[in-house]
């Protein structure tokens, strides 16, 4: 899903398809006919008057603002909490009724469709957009909290709010129809999921998220597929019986729309630390930076309209025109304060890594696997290097290089004259003879200006040194379940969490330490030694830059490189942190 293509659908279209259902499939409950109930909400544009009445035949009487209308409902229970759902009459507006009958405490979802975006901004807000689009197919959603006035009783004591007590979780779910799926919840206003039952290798998908707290045991959880087909789900568990129903509501990659309640059991994974005051229990709703006091506003991370997509020839341009290459913290990185040093430890060595015939990829059925050919090098200063390919000409070029582990080297630098403006990072250790060249340039398989990669194994060839016959540095599952916090420097400071073989997300921290903004990429995790491993991932669909970073558990530190183009130039970063492990996730099995 990651890669599928969303149709962006018409505002027409979207009604149109709404129309023609009226009410979701999925319903296992009956309201009792001449029920009748009026909600009391507070907080921003809640509905100023809302009152139902339950007729015969699975009919609702709404009234809503001095409006009248009967639609039809549908209904699920899970013990004494009831989800009702039903869209207005003649639109594809709908409400969505959380319902305590314990004490007649409710929270109340409004969805409609339809977003127009900004298209150019900057994080900063200094830049103004460049202009605007629609997306009619995505999911907008508005809650409030209140109770049901029922004309009997008094009011609950105590309403449903946000909660931050399911941050760091982490869940294995299995619909009633079989299909399953990892989520994970890094964050106060996002979540990610890894669908299991989809044949896509283990990608994982990051959403904007709604967090609510009914109880100790009742919680609601939301997603959306803001950026993917803008499909939303309103999730109803209980942490007793690990059971859940929930509704799914938008369009399908065919266009087709989706509105049905449904049930599924789940577990627990595992949980990770969350870092916010341990008196902060996430009563207070976050506030979303991004779009303001405006009813739907959500944390919703929409990085192609930051960084627009380009064509190969402006991608090229803006590389030759502007290059930022190895300058350090001096560039103003904020993920550049915290590498390890420097090292000087290759000065004056010359030898060569000869990668074996298999070239592997981040994406292997690009058809790039081909024989690489073997790059040999003289280290003239702790700064510069000679190299070439082959037979081929000598270059010089500025390099950095970490001893990430000791004798084990991970090196980086510009690839003299190629044509997409490659560089090569090498991870050379002069203890076992075992090398990994990771070649990266402009263009991938999907995309003429994101970033691609290639990967070699291989031996070092270096007086003293003799590598083995058969062992070589290997891709690895190891990490997967891991979560660890990253320091890079006062100003950036992050979450990873390895929540599949072939990708993971990282969760950029709030101001009062809880999780927030959260992105997912595809990538791979190579074993160099025990406890060391390198982490690659190309953040596609986003800036289509790359990260590639090697990882001591044991010093709990990542030093490496960071490389990509934007409207910018090009830039090979050195990005370093400090590691804090958080938590591990039992998911590892879930992919054998």
């Amino acid at each position: 899903m990651f890669f599928t293509v969303y149709h962006p659908m018409t505002a027409e279209a979207v009604e149109r398809a709404v129309s023609g259902k009226r009410i979701a499939d999925g319903g296992v409950c009956t309201l009792e006919a001449g029920l009748r109930f009026s909600l009391r909400l507070g907080g921003d544009f809640a509905p100023e008057a809302l009152s139902y009445e339950v007729l015969s035949d699975g009919l609702l009487q709404v009234r809503e603002n001095g409006k009248e209308y009967i639609v039809p409902y549908a209904a699920a229970g899970l013990g004494p909490i009831l989800f009702i759902t039903h869209l207005s009459g003649g639109s594809s507006h709908g409400y969505h009724l959380i319902w305590d009958r314990r004490d007649d405490a409710v929270t109340l979802f409004e969805s409609w469709f339809g977003i127009t975006v900004p298209v150019g901004l900057d994080f900063s807000g200094k830049n103004p957009p460049i202009g605007y689009r629609d997306i009619p197919r995505e999911v907008q959603r508005e809650f409030w909290f209140g109770y049901a006035d029922t004309g009997s009783g008094d009011p609950p004591s105590h309403l449903h709010e946000t909660t931050n007590r399911m941050e760091g979780k982490g869940l294995h779910w299995k619909y009633g129809d079989g299909f399953e799926m990892l989520s994970f919840h890094p964050s106060v206003v996002a979540s990610t999921v890894v669908e299991l039952s989809q044949d896509l290798g283990g990608i994982t998908m990051s959403n904007p998220s709604d967090y609510i707290r009914i109880d100790d045991r009742y919680f609601i959880y939301t997603r959306c597929e803001c950026e993917f087909s803008g499909k939303m789900w309103i999730e109803l568990l209980d942490y007793f019986d690990y059971k859940a129903i929930g509704l799914e509501l938008g369009f399908d990659e065919e266009d087709r729309f989706i509105y049905r309640l449904h049930s599924a059991d789940f577990d627990v994974t595992g949980n990770a630390a969350h870092m916010e005051s341990i008196t902060d229990n996430g009563t207070e709703r976050p506030r979303m930076h991004f779009r303001g006091p405006v009813k739907g506003a959500r944390y919703a991370y929409r990085p192609m309209d930051i960084d627009i997509p380009m064509t190969k020839e402006e991608a090229y341009a803006h590389a030759r025109e502007k290059q930022r290459i190895l300058q350090g913290p001096v560039d103003g990185n904020g993920c550049a304060y915290h590498t390890l040093p420097f090292t000087e430890a290759l000065t004056g060595r010359h030898f060569t890594v000869v990668p074996d015939r298999e070239t592997y990829t981040a994406a292997p059925w690009n058809g790039r696997n081909k024989e690489e050919t073997a790059w040999e090098y003289e280290i003239l200063s702790d700064s510069v290097l000679r190299f070439r390919i082959g037979n081929g000409s000598w270059n010089e070029e500025k390099y950095v290089c970490y001893e990430i582990d000791p004798g084990l080297f991970f090196m980086g630098h510009m690839v003299t004259g190629a044509e997409d403006f490659a560089c090569a990072a090498q991870a050379i250790d002069f203890r076992t003879g075992l090398t990994t060249t990771i070649r990266t340039g402009i263009g991938n398989w999907r995309s003429e200006w994101e970033v691609g990669s290639a990967v070699a194994f291989g031996t070092l060839k270096y007086p003293g040194v003799k590598p083995p016959f058969a062992r070589r540095h290997h891709f690895t599952d190891e990490l997967v379940g891991h979560c660890f916090a990253w320091n890079y420097s006062d100003q950036m400071y992050s979450i990873h969490l390895y929540s599949a073989p072939e990708s993971y997300s990282w969760t950029i921290f709030r101001p009062d330490n809880s999780g927030g903004a959260t992105w997912s990429a595809p990538g791979f995790y190579i074993k160099l030694r025990p406890d060391v491993y390198i982490i690659q991932w190309i953040e596609e669909k986003c800036n289509g830059s790359l990260g590639l970073l090697a990882i001591n558990r044991r010093i709990q530190h990542d030093s490496g490189f960071f490389y990509g183009v934007n409207k910018e130039g090009l830039r090979l970063e050195t990005p370093g942190a400090f590691m804090r492990e958080l938590g591990y996730f039992d998911i590892r099995k879930y992919f054998l």
